[in-house]
């Protein structure tokens, strides 16, 4: 199993943005981890077709055995990190999973972006980490800062 599920917007995303979750898994990789990124590692472990993915007529059994595949994922992996610059029912789910589950999150956001109160609130807390990124480079830079201060202890559990 993965270390780090990166959760994100699919199905109200232009597939274009679907790279930034790449490159969040390429950050956590460079500090030893490995990531689940949905979009790539789903749909081969559940018998789909990559373009699959975000497909509305999708078969409701397929859809039921991503249901369960990713929650699996979450319940195995140690930290979460969801970029929520993209509003998505599906990754708010996936945070109070883990959440609930008690594991870390990170979320990332362009400044821009308004957050909701379920991520802020926590985020107030204590148990979530915002990074709040003027551009991706930013973004990628303050999440790598954050993992290699915060998180590289994960990486012994």
């Amino acid at each position: 199993m993965a270390d780090v599920y990166v959760a994100g917007s699919l199905r109200h995303t232009p597939r274009e943005w679907w790279a930034i979750y790449e490159r969040i898994a390429k950050i956590i990789e460079t500090i030893g981890m490995s990531a689940y990124v949905p979009h790539i590692h789903t749909p081969n472990e559940v018998g789909a077709k990559a373009l699959d993915i975000d497909n509305l007529d999708m078969d409701g059994n397929l859809r039921a055995e991503i249901y369960r595949k990713q929650w699996k994922v979450i319940e195995n992996a140690k930290l979460v990190i969801a970029e929520i610059t993209q509003p998505s029912t599906g990754t708010g789910i996936e945070i109070g999973l883990a959440l609930k589950l008690n594991k870390p999150v990170i979320c990332m956001a362009h400044k821009t972006a308004n957050i909701t109160s379920m991520v802020m609130g926590p985020a107030h807390l204590g148990m979530v980490d915002v990074i709040r990124y003027d551009n991706e480079e930013d973004g990628m830079a303050q999440l790598k800062r954050l993992l290699e201060n915060k998180y590289k202890s994960l990486l012994h559990q």
